[in-house]
């Protein structure tokens, strides 16, 4: 864990941190001994929180109250942040809801660019230039879904809101690594989050077994480096695995379409 210090510092921004996966990356680094900034919009949950790991771990933990939508949310993050040798950013923030496409509106839209793209790609822009002009070495994790990597119905803007961080993350790898900077993006499924079970019928919650988030989280920073893209669990691997390399992919979106069917029964 000392290189791992020595690579991303002893600063991590969690966007996202109060809650699920956030809340598990925030858990996790602290028991390391990372500082934590944690930024969510949840000020009760992320107060909790941060007494918590101050008090369990005796880490240092700087709390920013913020909507991630916001569209100058990247600004006020950097200046909130521009004291601390901070080179580890975690994005965890996400909209999603589980509805046919023509039931959302123009608003919901928005809010799926907004806070599941727009925010995330400033960050990471604004983090790796300053990384750049310090010339430190740095670490990016994005938190994608398995969504993003075959379009099932009833999750269309999701999906491709998803989509697009997988490619942002797969692009920016090559691209960053002569700066030592390391990206990764994490293809989360069922995680056991309030938004899943806010999402979820109960009669499929009792049934399917999501992930531990905090599982999700450290599987995620053990793999920042290695790869560009991990998938957390193997019987995630394992149905990707069938799904994208080996049924032909008409096949693979009829089987994904019949699963959300099956655990949706109850489509808002």
């Amino acid at each position: 864990m000392d290189r791992f210090k020595e690579r991303y510092g002893k600063w991590a921004l969690i966007a996202g941190a109060a809650e699920g996966i956030g809340e598990g990356f925030s858990i996790q680094l602290a028991r390391v001994g990372m500082n934590i900034v944690m930024v969510d919009n949840n000020l009760e949950a992320m107060r909790r929180l941060a007494d918590r790991i101050i008090g369990e771990m005796q880490v240092e933990v700087r709390q920013i109250h913020l909507d991630l939508s916001f569209q100058e949310a990247s600004g006020f993050v950097f200046q909130a942040t521009e004291d601390l040798d901070c080179r580890l950013l975690i994005y965890v923030s996400a909209y999603s809801k589980v509805k046919p496409f023509l039931s959302s509106s123009p608003a919901e839209l928005d809010s799926y660019l907004m806070l599941n793209n727009r925010t995330p790609i400033h960050l990471v822009y604004g983090f790796a230039g300053r990384l750049q002009a310090k010339e430190r070495s740095g670490g990016i994790i994005l938190i994608s879904s398995l969504a993003g990597l075959l379009g099932p119905p009833l999750v269309a803007p999701y999906a491709a809101t998803k989509g697009f961080l997988i490619r942002l993350a797969e692009s920016l790898a090559a691209e960053f690594k002569p700066l030592s900077i390391d990206i990764t993006v994490c293809c989360a499924g069922l995680t056991s989050t309030p938004t899943f079970l806010e999402n979820t019928p109960e009669k499929t919650r009792n049934k399917v077994k999501p992930m531990d988030p905090e599982k999700v989280a450290e599987y995620a920073v053990r793999h920042l480096g290695r790869k560009a893209v991990c998938i957390p669990g193997w019987r995630n691997r394992m149905s990707f695995f069938l799904l994208l390399r080996l049924l032909p992919r008409a096949l693979s979106l009829k089987i994904m379409g019949k699963t959300m069917k099956k655990m949706y029964l109850v489509v808002r």
